[in-house]
């Protein structure tokens, strides 16, 4: 479903766009809820910094959220995305303007809460310094890597390794490991995405950003992922490295804080 846009929807020419063409931009998952946006704060400032390493001038802050949040239906949660490309039509792959084109559409919100289970992906992400943190338009080898849960009917999400096998985030989610009752999230060494639960964590409690290895993970107290969407889960077991406690003081904390954000914003 669209629930708004910068250009005419009805202008044809309009889909022969840069975003859709070359992938010359970027997006923002948002959970919402009674015509809020929780976290919109945190997700403009990620957009913000991505769309100037881009070279595109980024939208009023807060006229791009009143545009949104009135076109949410104040009686229901939804998964937004906030699509933003560079507002260019002409052929060819050099960038000639700055300014800026962006599209909202949403969908049904479905609460995921139970502990996960997770396998180790065949696949592994490559280094792509210039791309590395930013949630950019360009999601090919998350497609390419998620095909393997085809296969996979009980596991929910997959653990991804870069080429020099260290632990970097799942196809879709940051990580956070609990390890002699320090925080842990994965350095991204020239890959991932900065997540925007990660950076909100990082707000309220110390978390140490290292590098993991698959034995870093075995050894560790508990492990969670966490996303803008679905905030933080337990992992219940990763297949081939055993299985993680589901109740820890700290990470029990974190998912309290977490939804009350959300209740404090519906109430």
């Amino acid at each position: 479903m669209i629930l708004a846009s910068s250009f005419d929807l009805s202008d044809p020419t309009m889909w022969e766009n840069r975003g859709l063409f070359y992938g010359d931009g970027i997006f923002e998952t948002m959970r919402t809820i009674q015509g809020m946006i929780p976290l919109w704060d945190w997700h403009y400032r990620r957009l913000h910094n991505s769309l100037l390493w881009l070279k595109i001038k980024p939208p009023a802050a807060k006229l791009l959220k009143d545009t949104i949040c009135s076109q949410l239906p104040g009686d229901k949660s939804l998964v937004i995305r906030l699509t933003l490309f560079r507002a260019q039509q002409n052929r060819g792959y050099q960038p000639l303007t700055d300014r800026c084109h962006w599209l909202v559409t949403a969908s049904e919100f479905k609460s995921q809460e139970q502990p996960q289970i997770l396998a180790v992906a065949d696949s592994r992400l490559s280094p792509q310094p210039l791309l590395n943190n930013h949630k950019h338009l360009n999601r090919l080898p998350q497609v390419l890597l998620s095909e393997q849960l085809n296969q996979m009917s009980k596991v929910d999400d997959l653990l991804v390794l870069d080429t020099q096998q260290r632990v970097i985030e799942t196809s879709r989610q940051n990580l956070l490991l609990l390890k002699d009752n320090q925080l842990i999230t994965p350095a991204l060494h020239d890959c991932g995405v900065n997540g925007v639960a990660i950076n909100w964590l990082r707000h309220h409690f110390p978390v140490k950003t290292c590098s993991v290895s698959l034995h870093d993970l075995q050894t560790s107290e508990a492990v969670m992922t966490c996303n803008a969407v679905h905030g933080f889960r337990y992992v219940k077991c990763i297949s081939d490295l055993g299985g993680f406690s589901i109740s820890q003081p700290i990470c029990d904390k974190i998912t309290g804080m977490w939804r009350a954000q959300f209740l404090q914003s519906a109430s």
